[in-house]
């Protein structure tokens, strides 16, 4: 910052260390949910990521969330750090670990802070966050002890089904294939499953009949969608839900299609909930919002990424672009652009 007299001028600040925040994937222990780690990231999505920052010039350096995190860093000192760290441990909060370390030794990172990140991660609170602002979502309700299992019967005086999945949960941990029910009975048995497996409250949430579709979010100030896909199954369901298992084998079970499916009255309206929720949530950068059709034809938002895979490979978000029309070089080049421009880095690419 350059001072003149009493005033006092902003200069953007140079960039030469990039660093990048990160947890790897590894395999669970005897006992644990095997989905214990599906959020994290392969070494390969990694080392893609700081193939295309070397394209900049920049001196690449790899922080994985480990034991020697935060000492790293304070013998590094990136000026800037891409983050894509999903925190460790059970907790709502943990995707906000990496992000208050880094404002706490002050150093600029890509994507939501914190506060926004644990919102996000708590689908409870998101619903209740989205409706309060007037976003659209599905009828929902908590289930956290023996008490409210009373209401399983209730609940369907108003809708023929449900969807049972974990409270905090990313990357559709805790939703299988058995997971939309149709009767009390089958959602008391899968809201237990979600109390034994993972040890937090369970979500249910009504089921969605119609399309599922990801919209992709860019900006701050002014975010704009980067584009949108439907995700459909190669085998025809009535109740289709993309579930862990079809993430796991999305080659074999998934079919994803571009905006040329989507009629343009509806993409409008995609666009503009889409884009209310990335200012209601408050979010940063980059994001993934994902929708269902209900039976009037109209969308609500099921589920919110503030922090969405990269992998150049299966990453939605990455696939969405593609099918957009965009490319694995421009997504990493914008999610820069636009951490940069919010932190006052210097910006000197072509």
């Amino acid at each position: 910052m350059w001072e003149t007299g009493s005033e006092k001028e902003e200069v953007p600040l140079p960039v030469q260390r990039v660093g990048i925040a990160f947890n790897l994937k590894s395999q669970s222990s005897e006992g644990e949910p095997d989905d214990l780690y599906e959020e994290y990231d392969c070494i390969d999505t990694v080392n893609s990521i700081a193939g295309e920052l070397e394209e900049y010039g920049f001196n690449i350096q790899y922080f994985e969330q480990d034991s020697n995190f935060t000492s790293k860093l304070q013998t590094e000192k990136p000026d800037f750090v891409l983050n894509i760290a999903e925190g460790k441990g059970p907790l709502r909060s943990r995707e906000a670990q990496v992000p208050c370390i880094l404002e706490s030794l002050g150093i600029p990172y890509s994507g939501s802070d914190g506060v926004s990140l644990s919102l996000t991660l708590d689908k409870f609170l998101t619903h209740k966050v989205l409706s309060a602002s007037g976003v659209s979502v599905p009828a929902f309700r908590q289930f956290s002890c023996e008490e409210d299992l009373q209401h399983c019967r209730l609940l369907f005086e108003n809708n023929p089904a449900y969807i049972v999945k974990p409270r905090w949960e990313g990357s559709s941990k805790g939703i299988f294939p058995d997971s939309v029910v149709s009767g009390p009975e089958e959602m008391e048995a899968r809201i237990r499953r979600i109390w034994e497996r993972y040890k937090e409250p369970a979500l249910v949430e009504e089921f969605l009949p119609g399309d599922e579709i990801t919209v992709g979010i860019m900006g701050n100030g002014h975010p704009r969608v980067l584009g949108m896909m439907r995700i459909c199954p190669v085998v025809p369901s009535e109740q289709f839900l993309y579930s862990l298992d079809h993430k796991r084998e999305w080659e074999q079970l998934i079919r994803y299609e571009g905006p040329e499916v989507i009629p343009p009255s509806l993409q409008e309206v995609l666009s503009a909930e889409a884009c209310q929720t990335f200012k209601a949530l408050e979010l940063r950068d980059l994001s993934r919002i994902d929708f269902r059709i209900d039976r009037e034809g109209q969308p609500r938002v099921i589920d919110v990424n503030p922090l969405p895979g990269l992998s150049p490979r299966y990453s939605d978000i990455v696939i969405m672009y593609r099918l957009n029309g965009g490319s694995y070089p421009d997504i990493i080049r914008g999610l820069l652009r636009e951490s940069f421009t919010r932190n006052r880095l210097a910006w000197s690419w072509n």
